[in-house]
């Protein structure tokens, strides 16, 4: 028998058993901390979410102070400083819509994070620039990148994994106007490089946990437990890591640097797909998610979890 073979799952299957002993009381440690559950939310989008960051006002974004003197030295040439209503000013994401369709796009914004016009707008002038309608901007062409980018190639190279919907502002937000962040997530190059030491392997196994809490999944939705490094040929697992690899530029890429990471939990929150998607297009009305063919999205591993014999 090689030794050396075995060794490689031995090891992670002693981690990932250590892994199941500490995340525990880690969570419940946190749970003890400062960071308390937000709820009290109206809106019926929202699902409540761990408030981990300081104030929106400290961060130099949030509800706009109504009452600030507007500096058009700051602005570009598309913003007038005589704002009239009725008309489309400093559009340059949603040049698509008419003044009433984005009147709409605007209203399903405030429905998903639940929040008002001010939020954003100084509302004496609405195509004036804020750091916050600046942020929102790119939050949309993220938005749009995440669809086209990424889940749309994979409904296209999985349909049997596929769902109903797409991504949309209210699948983080949940009528929130900060993402759920709960555990964490690594960068997606410890994923993937194989000669881990053994730090970045713990990193690898905290991060596992994370994503199956997230969706609410066991390792076997995702991995072959006879060999968790070479047979990653599941559909499953082929998602995750592009899935992985989105969240990775998502949080280096779009997000500005003083605002906490997304992770699965962001859009998944619990379930094998996200729920609160939305039609997509023009019409981005939240939808419920709808497996294509549920059987698949079944957890194959969830009755020996359960210690239930099919």
């Amino acid at each position: 028998m090689n030794i050396k073979r075995l060794l490689g799952p031995l090891v992670i299957v002693c981690t990932l058993a250590l892994a199941g002993v500490a995340q525990p009381l880690l969570d419940t440690a946190r749970a003890a901390g400062p960071e308390k559950p937000v709820t009290g939310n109206n809106s019926p989008l929202g699902v409540g979410h761990f408030d981990r960051n300081p104030a929106d006002a400290e961060k130099g974004y949030g509800p706009v102070d109504q009452a600030a003197p507007m500096d058009f030295s700051t602005q570009n040439a598309n913003v007038p400083k005589t704002y009239v209503p009725g008309k489309l000013y400093n559009v340059q994401v949603l040049k698509q819509y008419s003044y009433a369709t984005l009147l709409n796009q605007m209203n399903y914004y405030t429905q998903s994070l639940g929040v008002q016009c001010t939020y954003c707008h100084n509302v004496a002038n609405f195509a004036y620039d804020t750091p916050t309608k600046k942020i929102s901007r790119t939050m949309q062409i993220m938005s749009n990148q995440v669809a086209s980018g990424w889940i749309d190639p994979v409904k296209k190279d999985y349909p049997n994994y596929s769902v109903s919907g797409a991504v949309g502002c209210v699948t983080c937000h949940r009528g929130a106007p900060r993402m759920a962040v709960k555990w964490n997530i690594v960068p997606v190059a410890y994923l993937d490089y194989k000669a881990k030491t053994t730090k970045q392997a713990g990193y690898v196994v905290n991060s596992m946990y994370s994503a199956s809490k997230s969706l609410g999944v066991n390792c076997l939705f995702c991995h072959n437990t006879a060999d968790f490094v070479s047979l990653q040929y599941y559909p499953t697992n082929k998602i995750a890591h592009r899935m992985w690899a989105m969240v990775d530029k998502i949080n280096h890429q779009y997000l500005p640097a003083n605002v906490k990471a997304v992770t699965c939990y962001t859009c998944h929150q619990g379930a094998k797909w996200p729920q609160a998607l939305v039609t997509a297009g023009l019409d981005q009305t939240p939808v419920e998610a709808h497996a294509s063919h549920p059987a698949v999205h079944e957890n194959p591993g969830a009755h020996l979890a359960s210690g239930v014999a099919h």
